[in-house]
């Protein structure tokens, strides 16, 4: 470390002392990048503080926020950068980065994200006034951050049932309860002068026996006297303290779809429909889910890839002659599942590789495959059955169990650039100059 410190510092002085030879021979001369910062094995120069700031100037205008003074502005940029490059450095030490087809990946992702090609891509980011390379090296750098976070920070973390019961929890609480609801009204006397006591039950009678035929909406528009009449008497969804007091607890006794009995107050008679309750719900998650078993023989360098599969297809035969599947998967199969017999349990979409799944959506019930090969090895597999499952439980408690996560791994891992930053060589000169 200090060896390498030397170095920056030579080349420091070099700088310097050439700067200065060109003031007293031409006095003119060319700003050259001036470094600005010490981090570790690396420096942080000017024109990277410059575009650091205009890129958070930028985030700033997008999202519509004030723009902080220059000084804060340079402050927030400076410690950015400081903290990707120590970062960035502890990746290249550790071996973490980002291949070429990985990077390519996520841009073309990007890309179709936007329903634009990747030319297409590249043409948006220059026209607003950056370049493509400095866009890709940007990605580069989230990807890393993303694999440090994920190794270093989220594999050690856990969250509990409780923490997951706890959120939902909250979030139901912090869902008031709307009641939607239709209204039919009709008048006592003071507003019909010439209605008379016979004739408002009279009418009644008649809504009663109209609502029985026809829906709520068109016995509002032709019978109540309400204003919200020309709307079918929809009031809509409204929190308890925007309801009548005299509605409140008929709405809550009432199940979805159901119509009151008439209540009775000094104004007239109402009768009210329970058309929706809106209150923190669960998103409907339907899965098509398949009953799978498997036999899979793992490639290697002893037996070719031909006499694996040459293999395979003497199992399927024989299977087909009598064998029954999960003894085949038992005495051949070299995953862990041959000790269930080749049973892989139910499988969601998204729960296994793609080749797996494409091969296994094909398949009719009890029908064998041919070989084929994925990533793990070469398989033979068989669906004995295929259900439809709702998942909207375990698909809100692992959407909670992933945000949890995310947010415990942001606290944990600026405390670990804190620490990172304790143990680094870090000068800082830009206050200096």
């Amino acid at each position: 470390m200090i060896a390498k410190l030397t170095f920056f510092v030579v080349i420091i002085i070099l700088q310097n002392f050439l700067l200065v030879n060109n003031v007293f021979t031409t006095e003119k001369y060319v700003e050259i990048d001036n470094i600005i910062a010490i981090v570790e094995s690396n420096s942080i120069t000017k024109l990277e503080l410059n575009n650091k700031k205009e890129k958070i100037k930028k985030t700033f205008i997008q999202q519509e926020l004030a723009i902080p003074n220059d000084k804060e502005i340079t402050k927030l940029s400076l410690e950015q950068l400081i903290t990707e490059k120590l970062v960035l450095e502890y990746a290249l030490m550790k071996g973490i980065d980002i291949s070429e087809e990985q990077l390519s990946n996520v841009l073309n992702d990007i890309a179709q994200s936007n329903n634009i090609s990747i030319e297409d891509l590249i043409k948006e980011i220059e026209m607003d006034g950056s370049s493509f390379s400095n866009f890709r090296g940007d990605i580069r750098k989230q990807l890393i951050f993303q694999q440090i976070k994920r190794r270093i920070i989220s594999a050690n973390l856990k969250i509990s049932e409780f923490e997951i019961d706890s959120f939902i929890k909250l979030q139901k609480e912090n869902t008031p309860t709307k009641y939607n609801y239709s209204h039919i009204f009709i008048e006592f006397i003071d507003g019909n002068k010439d209605l008379s006591t016979s004739k408002i039950n009279e009418k009644l009678d008649k809504v009663i026996n109209k609502l029985k035929e026809n829906s709520f909406g068109e016995v509002a528009k032709a019978y109540s006297d309400s204003p919200m009449a020309k709307n079918g008497g929809l009031m809509g969804a409204k929190l308890i303290d925007e309801i009548p007091d005299i509605f409140i607890e008929p709405l809550r006794s009432m199940n979805m779809g159901e119509i009151s009995e008439p209540i009775y107050t000094s104004s007239g008679i109402h009768i009210i429909k329970l058309n929706k309750i809106e209150e923190f719900q669960m998103e409907t998650v339907v899965v098509r889910q398949s009953k799978v078993q498997q036999i899979m023989l793992k490639k290697n360098q002893i037996v070719s890839e031909d006499d694996i599969k040459k293999k395979l297809k003497h199992i399927r035969n024989s299977i087909l002659e009598g064998m029954s599947f999960s003894d085949a998967a038992e005495k051949f199969s070299e995953d862990s599942s041959a000790a269930n017999k080749g049973d892989l349990g139910w499988l969601s979409p998204g729960s296994t590789i793609p080749d797996f799944e494409k091969e296994m959506d094909k398949l009719d019930l009890n029908e064998i495959s041919q070989p084929f090969k994925t990533s793990l090895g070469w398989h033979l597999i068989q669906v004995s059955d295929r259900r439809e499952k709702d998942l909207s439980s375990e698909s809100l408690r692992q959407r909670v169990k992933e945000r949890l996560l995310a947010r415990k791994t942001e606290v944990k891992f600026k405390d670990w650039v804190k620490s990172l930053r304790e143990e680094a060589h870090i000068e800082i000169w830009l206050y200096e100059n």
